[in-house]
């Protein structure tokens, strides 16, 4: 409790705001709806990335600067939420598509460039298993033999280890690390 005082103190000693700041002062300006009003004007079109990584109040001042959701695009994968620790909602991806009359398009992007298919697989699989979801099927040109393992450790340490060991044997093996 006394850092964040002293912190707070430092940032109004030095006239200076951080990210939560600016999104708490955006959203009070939004909740004035002529000023939303007039802003939202200002854009025709409004891009969102990774929107499943926002929170409850990103989603406010989107929905106030564009409320009938024209020109309003966001993109985000629901398999890939991360940011719970920093208040991000998986609620706001989910229930976006019914938040405008008439209701958003949702486009799918089910090919991957990056991983091989039995790895897609295995992710389509854990995905399936959702409550709720956008349903998808992953999958990929790239081909493989190799099968994705489960590999169980007991905390982060041995999460880094394990990794770690993994590389350095690869490298031994003759893989360059810059291939891993």
């Amino acid at each position: 409790r006394s850092l964040f005082v002293g912190y707070v103190e430092a940032k109004q000693k030095q006239n200076v705001v951080d990210y939560d700041d600016l999104l708490l002062y955006w959203a009070e300006m939004m909740a004035d709806a002529d000023l939303a009003g007039e802003i939202g004007e200002r854009f025709d079109h409004v891009l969102v990335d990774e929107y499943q990584d926002t929170n409850r109040l990103q989603a406010k001042i989107l929905t106030r600067l564009k409320p009938d959701g024209q020109g309003v695009t966001v993109v985000g994968d629901d398999a890939q939420s991360i940011y719970s620790f920093r208040a991000a909602t998986i609620r706001n991806i989910l229930d976006f598509p019914n938040q405008f009359k008439p209701p958003t398009q949702i486009i799918t992007l089910e090919q991957n460039y990056r991983s091989t298919q039995p790895i897609l697989d295995a992710c389509n699989a854990v995905m399936s298993l959702a409550k709720e979801r956008f349903t998808k099927n992953l999958f990929s040109d790239r081909r493989s033999k190799q099968k994705p393992g489960l590999t169980t450790v007991v905390d982060e340490t041995a999460q880094a280890r394990y990794v770690a060991d993994q590389i350095l044997r690869a490298r031994e093996e003759g893989i360059p690390l810059k291939s891993q």
